[in-house]
């Protein structure tokens, strides 16, 4: 015991005299900075503690052996109340290499306050799983904590998004998935519920989602939380559609990256997509989705019966594709909604049918994700969705060699 304390304390230290920027990590707690003057490393014989506090929080384990030791990065074996034993990892985030290990700390914290939210909201249902794992074969994120919670032979799938998480739109994605998925998995079981936990600044867009969504296939529940709990939300009360079309725009897309490739072989052969779209006129980014770095083209043209078609293209796979198309739908029917196609001078001398429009899903064939069709299984039956797959060489001759529709 001895040697293995003296083996620790003297990594701690070797540890700390090295570091630019040490935190203190454990599974499911907060990171603690390490600043001078604000932890102390506590040694008496065979009894070595390491603390660390901040204004709001103090922080002290036992340290009991030394696990390893890697570059920017050294695992203590700790103890912790009725002598439980865990590990504690000190992490230089200075050191390049750690990033991946802050990351998942952060993560497995998230996870933690995730299942506090559930036990709350779901105080007599019983937590099956939550897990933070990645699962490549199912299209899982582990970027999003998700759950599956019981009662009786009712079911609810559960998924959250981290305040630090880059993408929070993307639990509604993976939340659709992880639906259908423990569909699937627990046969016993009736599982009609996604309840999904956000940021509160990050929920406007996933409520504007779930609006298009087919109640009679999904029921859905938003929370959104903020320091100090979290409340459901309506999402028809979350916002309003913030949107704006402006004038007309039919010039080639800039730029020389594949979605502008795409753009601009799509907006010069369209009718090579599906005779009933009209050649002339095909108005790019109308509206523009401000603020967003969405990586997908839009267009948007008519048919021969007068009515808009939005196009969304993608070049390579993304699994967010689906809902990114719905976004840019709903902004396209709203200004429909209010006249503003005819009123800005778009496609003279026709008169814009005022139906819903339809939605096209454009990419190479063996681009779409295989998650797609789940998650448009989802979507409200009243969009008029159609996918095509083109060819593989679209750049030197546009040809759809696939084609699914929902009509």
């Amino acid at each position: 015991m001895a040697a293995s304390i003296e083996a620790a304390f003297e990594a701690i230290e070797r540890f700390l005299a090295s570091a630019s920027r040490p935190v203190l990590l454990e599974a499911g707690e907060a990171e603690i900075p390490i600043v001078e003057g604000s932890y102390a490393l506590d040694r008496k014989g065979s009894d070595l503690r390491i603390s660390a506090w901040t204004d709001s929080r103090n922080y002290s384990r036992r340290v009991v052996g030394l696990r390893k030791v890697l570059p920017g990065r050294v695992e203590l074996t700790i103890t912790k109340l009725g002598r439980v034993e865990g590990t504690l990892t000190l992490v230089d985030t200075g050191y390049q290499g750690n990033a991946g290990v802050r990351k998942r700390g952060q993560r497995e914290h998230f996870r933690e306050e995730f299942r506090l939210m559930l036990a709350r909201q779901y105080p007599d249902w019983k937590l099956v799983e939550l897990t933070t794992g990645p699962d490549l074969e199912h299209s899982l994120s582990p970027s999003y904590p998700r759950a599956l919670l019981r009662q009786g032979t009712m079911a609810v799938a559960a998924i959250a998004s981290g305040p630090e998480a880059l993408n929070p739109d993307g639990a509604l994605t993976f939340g659709l998935i992880w639906l259908d998925y423990l569909r699937r998995r627990e046969r016993q079981l009736t599982v009609g519920t996604l309840t999904i936990f956000l940021p509160e600044q990050a929920a406007r867009s996933t409520a504007l989602r779930l609006v298009w969504l087919d109640e009679t296939r999904v029921a859905c529940r938003l929370f959104v939380f903020r320091p100090g709990g979290e409340f459901e939300a309506d999402p028809k009360d979350l916002g309003n559609l913030q949107t704006r079309l402006g004038p007309p725009t039919t010039s080639d897309a800039p730029g020389a990256g594949p979605e502008a490739e795409l753009e601009r072989v799509v907006m010069h052969n369209i009718g090579a997509l599906d005779a009933r779209l009209m050649r002339a006129p095909v108005y790019r980014q109308a509206p523009a989705i401000a603020g967003s770095d969405r990586g997908i083209a839009d267009l948007v043209a008519m048919d021969i019966e007068s009515r808009l078609a939005v196009m969304e293209l993608k070049a390579s796979q993304d699994i967010h594709l689906p809902l990114q198309a719905l976004d840019y739908w709903t902004r396209v029917k709203w200004h429909v909604d209010h006249g503003d196609f005819s009123r800005l001078g778009y496609f003279p001398g026709r008169e814009i049918r005022t139906s819903d429009p339809v939605l096209y899903l454009v990419a190479p064939a063996f681009e779409f994700h295989p998650a797609v069709e789940t998650v448009m299984r989802f979507f409200d039956p009243r969009i008029q969705i159609t996918r095509l797959g083109v060819s593989a060489n679209w750049r030197k001759e546009l040809k759809v060699i696939s084609r699914e529709d929902n009509r």
